[in-house]
């Protein structure tokens, strides 16, 4: 990989990149509040979880379709697939605006028809703009390879959540990094998973991980979006 792929990677991997990830727990605020999450061994077995059952097996494997396909029509077709498997109002209305954000944000320093062709496509609402796939659009026209773009997802998300862990006070700094590092490994055996699989293989289930963002989109005080 070349440099500036190398430093393109680094730019979206970065916390300070707008994409809004930063706002969202994807329900562990709710687990921690009701006490169903409290320690960082807990923690990290509800992200392996989320990772294994859902990350993983659909939206990785979507990134990584979007990523590889040709033709715009797909990728409209992958949008609407990865927008329907969403039983969660909330998390589906975030996904799209972080994917919508970063989609815009990348447009405006990277030159690619493809991006502007999604981006009107958006604006338009014959997008939805779905994170996963937005993702996989902004990589491929940054010239990010699939393996990397996927590990950047996955990672972004977990760093994300132990992020939110942090903030609400479930774990220290020192935990958080602990986190990231026990599950390394399994975000390297994710990436292998998803990267040939094909869009109709793409499944999910994290029931208990839906359950309780179900339950944060009822609750009125809240710290996260989702």
């Amino acid at each position: 990989m070349s440099t500036e792929a190398d430093l393109h990677m680094m730019q979206l991997s970065d916390s300070m990149f707008p994409t809004g990830l930063f706002a969202a727990s994807g329900g562990i605020e709710t687990m921690f509040l009701e006490k169903k999450i409290t320690t960082s061994r807990e923690l990290r077995e509800f992200l392996g979880a989320v990772i294994t059952r859902q990350l993983g097996p659909c939206e990785c494997v979507m990134l990584a379709n979007v990523h590889r396909c040709q033709g715009r029509d797909e990728i409209a077709e992958l949008d609407s697939m990865c927008h329907s498997m969403r039983a969660n109002k909330e998390v589906r209305e975030a996904s799209c605006r972080s994917g919508g954000q970063l989609a815009r944000c990348v447009a405006g320093f990277v030159t690619s028809d493809t991006l502007d062709w999604y981006c009107s496509m958006i604006v338009s609402k014959k997008a939805s703009g779905e994170y996963p796939v937005s993702f996989g659009v902004c990589c491929s026209a940054m010239g990010i390879k699939t393996e990397r773009a996927l590990a950047m997802f996955l990672y972004g998300y977990l760093a994300s959540s132990v992020g939110a862990a942090l903030r609400l006070g479930m774990i220290d700094h020192m935990e958080g990094q602990e986190v990231i590092h026990a599950l390394k490994p399994l975000i390297s055996e994710t990436v292998s998973e998803s990267l040939k699989k094909p869009a109709s293989e793409a499944w999910q289930f994290a029931p208990q991980a839906e359950i309780y963002q179900m339950v944060h989109e009822g609750t009125d005080a809240k710290m996260f979006i989702t």
